[in-house]
């Protein structure tokens, strides 16, 4: 199986992970550069390290302003190939970490990439589009001809590895050299009329979702289609745009034998919300006739505390978040808690043979209070508790209790209601809590958990 960390790494570009280093000014003296983004890129680095993941996807990685399809620039590029750099030094051969070059997705104010690092030593990138190279978009092979596809730009050399997408058993561009391959970022619904209208997402200027092909040889080999996706934060073109997914004939009608189809991303819409909820996931998990058929990895718990934070995966910001128990482990006063609480999911779909399935470990990367979800005692009933391990990336500080987890909250059984937190009042707890050592390091990497799974 392959393992996937999906994670919204909010406004991702590079002075969120290395921002400049000293200067020198006219009287001789240094000018230091802040700790933050070190701060950041160590819980970035620790979440890898501790689940290490085979293919990582990043959302919201900043473009600069460009068409639809090309090459993403600026603070996002730079940020990617520094991100790549950092993966190659934290887990060196034989892994082989590598990056598919991100595309912008979507128009205006509102287009984002999507960055997607792979492991080459587990998987190997088929596409499914290419590259043409200049300021044109990428686009499906067939229409480019690979006679006509052509390497990247100088800054983007090595992002790929060297020779051709495997032969065998894969069916996605054998033999096409990796460095002329893409991600799709345009997609087509059913034929009606005799024409595969272009999906929109659900309007021409929102964002696209991303689609990246691998072939995974170990077991037999299969085909992983990952398509990520960052619908707008608006509730009903969230909603509409995520329903749209399940048009896309590749992640549907041709989704083959052998191959697994993976959703990742930030969807927008709170799997809370009675309205929009089944607007956007009920075709495609199949909840009517002619729906899909796939499945979602994070599903509602009854919406109340504490049993809604098992699920929540938005945090917010440090000036509003509170360390009490109002809520109760593991959400305490730090999650969102409402409209906006649990909007990031897996969804996922086999289409047989060497695909196998199910998907396991689903785990919310929760770095404030770590995983497994497992100090209530007695556990919630239906709270799922998530599959694999991760330590807080808060300090632990004097005489801050924390139940031997390196977190600077108090956890169960202290409080009234026995699910951990201050009582408010407590001097010094919330000062503490929302400092660069303990929360804010968290919420400065982003205001979303990550999700993992295996595949």
């Amino acid at each position: 199986m392959a393992r996937i960390l999906y994670w919204n790494i909010e406004k991702f570009g590079i002075n969120k992970i290395n921002e400049p280093r000293a200067k020198r000014k006219r009287d001789g003296t240094l000018t230091i550069p802040p700790p933050q983004a070190g701060y950041r890129r160590e819980v970035i680095r620790t979440t890898l390290i501790q689940n290490t993941p085979d293919i990582f996807v990043v959302v919201e990685t900043s473009t600069g302003t460009g068409t639809p399809g090309t090459l993403i620039t600026a603070g996002g590029e730079t940020g990617s190939l520094f991100l790549l750099q950092q993966l190659r030094i934290w887990f060196p051969a034989p892994n082989d970490w590598r990056l598919v070059p991100p595309l912008r997705l979507g128009q205006g104010n509102v287009q984002e990439g999507i960055s997607v690092f792979y492991n080459h030593a587990n998987v190997q990138f088929t596409g499914p589009w290419g590259w043409q190279g200049g300021a044109n978009p990428s686009d499906s092979v067939a229409n480019i001809g690979p006679g006509n596809l052509v390497n990247y730009g100088i800054n983007w050399a090595g992002a790929l590895p060297l020779g051709n997408a495997p032969g065998g058993g894969n069916l996605i561009n054998p033999g096409i050299p990796y460095c002329h391959l893409a991600g799709q970022w345009q997609f087509r619904g059913p034929v009606s009329g005799g024409v595969a209208p272009v999906l929109d997402f659900p309007n021409a200027f929102n964002r696209t979702p991303f689609l990246t092909t691998f072939w995974e040889p170990a077991n037999g080999g299969r085909t992983i289609k990952l398509l990520s996706f960052h619908a707008s934060p608006k509730k009903q073109q969230s909603a509409d745009g995520t329903n749209q997914l399940s048009y896309i004939q590749e992640m549907t009608t041709n989704l083959a034998v052998n191959e697994v189809g993976v959703i990742v991303g930030d969807f927008n819409v709170d799997i809370f919300n009675t309205h929009f909820q089944p607007i956007a996931y009920d075709r495609l998990l199949g909840n009517f006739p002619g729906g899909v058929g796939y499945t979602r990895q994070i599903n509602p718990t009854p919406n109340v505390w504490p049993d809604k934070g098992y699920v929540c995966t938005m945090m917010r910001s440090h000036n509003s978040a509170r360390p009490w128990q109002t809520n109760g482990y593991p959400g305490y006063e730090y999650v969102i808690q409402d409209t906006f609480s649990s909007v990031d999911n897996v969804l996922t779909r086999y289409g047989g043979g060497t695909a196998v399935g199910p998907a396991t470990n689903i785990t919310i990367v929760n770095r404030v209070t770590g995983t497994t979800y497992n100090r209530d005692a007695p556990p919630i009933v239906g709270a799922p508790p998530g599959s694999l391990v991760y330590n807080s990336a808060m300090a632990l500080n004097a005489g801050m209790p924390a139940a031997g987890l390196p977190s600077a909250l108090a956890l169960p059984p202290a409080g009234p209601a026995g699910h951990g937190g201050y009582v408010r009042g407590n001097i010094g707890a919330m000062t503490t809590f929302v400092g660069w050592n303990n929360y804010r390091r968290v919420r400065s990497t982003s205001d979303h958990m990550g999700l993992i799974v295996d595949v």
